[in-house]
């Protein structure tokens, strides 16, 4: 948005949101998966690319909440205000959050010059309590504590955003009510009439109630502004931006050689696998692509196939090796050793680990490495896997005590041998003459629900790319989607 002090964009920082606010579409699919640094800094680029305008200010109000990709998040703020970037001054960049506690205090001691906006909405904890399911483990009280804290330590004044629901919280007895909370406190206060959403029978607040609620406010000395309303056209107004039910979520098809896709399956509720496909030179690599599957507890899976896929990706960019598993084995060997003391060193991440299967082609030459149970596969005619699991089962079936088909339905078929991120890490490497056919690199997630016949069938059909990976991940979707579904597909005769 254009201002006079400059142009404003709102960003996103998850796929999805897993927050539960009743008012937010953003959240009605679950969390698919966190954005990475690059994720968020790419908005501002496309963004500045297609009005050819520079963005002075960025509000973190888009889709998924902030300080639930704290790590991330941290790191893209130095990013966008480094010299070398964008250089945004902090105090344009303003971040929103639903009002994790402890992630405020933390933010805190950084010191950084940014905005805080507080999604408050409501002003007693029962009230909270029904409207966002964060106010079940923090009160009204222990927020404004850390609200405290947080100006404490940065001096930096608090936004407060209240969405204002006809009859839910736009009483006169609700202003006053707020009022006495914020009183005296360096604040201001955002009002935001609800944007409705088609699954909730929410009501904007009549503009009579909007301005009386504001005039209470005022008459209390609260600094209070009503938000400009932009967007609800075309349901991208603040409350309504959402995922969209598509299987493919990252394509690229013009003119380009693969597609790639990424899908949190129906049964998780986190994505906690990761793709990368890139059909120019990365570094001394021609072209790149990848699979992760990560694993662990509680945001430790999603971090560890975002960390390695990120960080190799550098690290292939930096070094001057020219072959390519001499360049690939080095790369990983490095990712691996900075998981494990990361692992080490942060008990969130304790645990963690992930899959990796990647491939690069040069000159009809196709070089593979993988570590783990995520596959590539080779299509021509026939269909063939290329990687072999780093599995319990797969080791059960070159003992020759069960058949392969046997094993995809085997108790323990998800218990695998070696992962990137522990002191089993050891890549296996492949190489082969592939000038025609496709190449299929999947998350156990596909190859687990569809079977090899079938997956030959959907590879080797007539259709576009894109189309191919949206069949199989509606497939796996349809057989019960029990696993995080990703892969990308790489048409070698282009």
């Amino acid at each position: 948005m254009k201002y006079k002090h400059g142009n404003s964009v709102c960003i996103s920082s998850q796929a999805g949101c897993r927050m539960g606010c009743k008012f937010c579409a953003s959240t009605l699919g679950g969390l698919d998966r966190n954005l990475t640094p690059s994720e968020m800094l790419s908005q501002i680029y496309y963004i500045q690319r297609d009005t050819e305008e520079r963005v002075s200010n960025v509000v973190m109000m888009g889709t998924g909440e902030p300080m639930d990709n704290y790590d991330n998040v941290l790191r893209f703020l130095e990013l966008i205000t480094s010299e070398d970037g964008l250089n945004i001054s902090q105090r344009n960049i303003t971040i929103s959050t639903c009002g994790i506690v402890p992630k405020i205090k933390e933010l805190a001691q950084k010191h950084l010059q940014i905005t805080l906006a507080i999604s408050l909405h409501s002003p007693n904890d029962e009230m909270r309590r029904g409207l966002m399911p964060i106010a079940m483990k923090y009160s009204i009280d222990e927020l404004l504590d850390a609200c405290h804290y947080y100006f404490k330590e940065t001096n930096r004044r608090m936004t407060f955003e209240y969405s204002l629901v006809a009859g839910v919280n736009d009483q006169p007895v609700h202003a006053e009510e707020l009022a006495g909370r914020l009183k005296g406190f360096p604040c201001h206060v955002n009002l935001i009439p609800v944007n409705p959403i088609k699954e909730r029978d929410f009501k904007q607040s009549m503009p009579k109630s909007v301005m009386e609620f504001k005039k209470i406010l005022e008459k209390n000395r609260v600094n209070v502004t009503i938000r400009r309303e932009m967007g609800a056209d075309i349901n991208a107004a603040c409350g309504q931006l959402r995922r969209k039910k598509t299987a493919v979520k990252i394509v690229k098809e013009n003119d380009m050689r693969s597609v790639g896709a990424s899908h949190i399956g129906k049964v998780r509720t986190e994505n906690q696998d990761r793709i990368f496909f890139h059909d120019q030179p990365v570094g001394n690599l021609k072209n790149l692509y990848i699979v992760a599957d990560g694993m662990g507890g509680h945001r430790a899976g999603g971090h560890a196939s975002s960390f390695a896929v990120e960080r190799f990706v550098q690290l292939i960019e930096e070094s001057k090796q020219t072959d390519p598993i001499e360049l690939m084995k080095s790369s990983i060997a490095s990712v691996n050793q900075e998981m494990i003391a990361e692992s080490q060193s942060n008990e969130e991440y304790r645990g963690m680990g992930t899959t990796f299967v990647a491939a690069t082609i040069s000159d009809g030459k196709v070089t593979v490495m993988n570590i783990g149970d995520s596959r590539l596969y080779y299509g021509n005619q026939e269909l063939t896997q290329i990687t072999v699991d780093h599995s319990y089962v797969e080791e059960l079936i070159h003992a020759g005590i069960m058949e392969r088909e046997e094993g995809r339905f085997h108790p323990k078929k998800n218990v695998i041998t070696r992962a990137l991120g522990t002191v089993m890490a050891t890549p296996d490497f492949f190489e082969f003459d592939a000038k025609d056919g496709y190449l299929l690199l999947c998350s156990d997630g596909l190859s687990n629900m569809i079977s090899d016949e079938e997956l030959k069938e959907l590879l080797l059909d007539h259709s576009q790319i894109a189309n191919k990976v949206n069949q199989m991940i509606t497939r796996a979707n349809e057989y019960g989607g029990k696993d995080n579904i990703s892969l990308v597909i790489v048409d070698l005769k282009r």
